[in-house]
């Protein structure tokens, strides 16, 4: 029958068409969704740095005896809550660091100091980059010592009398 073989073959010719554009269209979403995973990852970067970075502000305006910046009106709640903690007698993570280098007997990476105060003060969310940043801001104010060992850095608490 010839109408019957036009027929199958307009169809497969039909379904061979289709599965092209699919597995094109698979390739421009797959290319898409990439994209838009790097974009994510790179937003979910910033806001880590960005957080980090205001942690670290706040700790060395509480270190420095100055006023936190104002937080937005959303932010209130968090704000409220840290004036409260050190209303309470809460200490600052830059005390935690001073505190535990000058109980030191030897040097202490920022690793170390982390590891410690995490284990000490479970209720705190504690991350090893804020605490290099204090500890480099210790160091920029003569309050804490640097040294190098290898690629490794180490911190000890300045004697009183610097």
């Amino acid at each position: 029958m010839p109408g019957e073989t036009e027929l199958t073959s307009a169809y497969s010719s039909k379904v061979a068409d289709d599965l092209q554009h699919n597995v094109a269209e698979q390739e421009r979403i797959r290319g898409e969704v990439a994209r838009l995973t790097a974009e994510l990852d790179e937003l979910m970067h910033d806001h880590g740095v960005l957080l980090n970075l205001q942690q670290a502000l706040q700790a060395g305006a509480a270190e420095s005896g100055g006023q936190v910046p104002r937080q937005k009106a959303g932010k209130a709640g968090k704000a409220g809550k840290a004036d409260k903690n050190s209303a309470a007698g809460k200490p600052t993570l830059v005390e935690l660091i001073r505190h535990h280098l000058a109980a030191s007997s030897a040097p202490c990476s920022a690793s170390e100091v982390t590891t410690v105060l995490a284990e000490q003060h479970r209720d705190r969310h504690i991350q090893t980059t804020v605490v290099r940043t204090s500890l480099e801001n210790l160091v920029a104010k003569g309050r804490a010592h640097r040294t190098k060992q290898g690629s490794s850095v180490f911190y000890t608490a300045a004697t009183p009398a610097e």
